[in-house]
């Protein structure tokens, strides 16, 4: 499959703002071929994706980018972005969320997304990483089960722990809280 055939939404979409020129450069997208500006969190994305690739035995065709979830808290609105969603034989299977810091305090985060993201069913496993640690989240029990890069799992794990299909649809009343969640982390860090 070529890069021109990868499934995105919007690779280019983050930053929100174009970044300042004098600071970041372009650089191309392991996924797409696609110049990206150089941010702290597409290097993260940039690593993740060729891990992945390379050491973990996804494919290409697997990833999908810059998945939106709206959000309007109080009058509030913003668009919480996915990084990436693994997505294998039409299942949403595990979303990547990167970001700089403490992975730690971005989990509860990276697990209301996973729970949002699709409209019949949670994806039931997240990745929150930064350039030097990952954390593998549980997204059904809310809670990381393993830590460091060697915890996330391969192409053929993943689909193994995901055999029980479909997941978990989100109960009405949780959807308003995970967004509360999600809008808080993504607005205030």
């Amino acid at each position: 499959m070529t890069r021109d055939n990868i499934q995105t939404d919007a690779c280019t979409a983050r930053p929100a703002a174009e970044p300042d020129p004098s600071v970041f450069i372009k650089v191309p997208c392991f996924i797409t071929g696609k110049l990206v500006w150089d941010t702290d969190r597409e290097r993260i994305r940039q690593k993740l994706a060729k891990f992945l690739v390379d050491e973990k035995g996804y494919i290409l065709s697997d990833f999908i980018l810059d998945r939106e979830i709206p959000l309007e808290i109080k009058g509030q609105k913003t668009v919480s972005i996915v990084d990436m969603v693994i997505r294998i034989h039409d299942r949403s299977l595990m979303i990547l969320r990167g970001g700089p810091g403490s992975i730690v305090t971005r989990e509860a985060g990276t697990v209301a997304a996973a729970r949002l993201l699709e409209p019949d069913h949670i994806i039931p496993w997240a990745i929150q990483a930064n350039l030097f640690e990952a954390a593998l989240l549980d997204v059904r029990k809310k809670k990381a089960v393993a830590y460091g890069w060697e915890a996330i799992p391969t192409r053929a794990e993943l689909i193994n722990m995901t055999k029980k299909w479909p997941p978990p649809r989100l109960p009405e009343k949780r959807i308003p809280v995970e967004k509360q969640i999600l809008f808080s982390y993504d607005t205030h860090g």
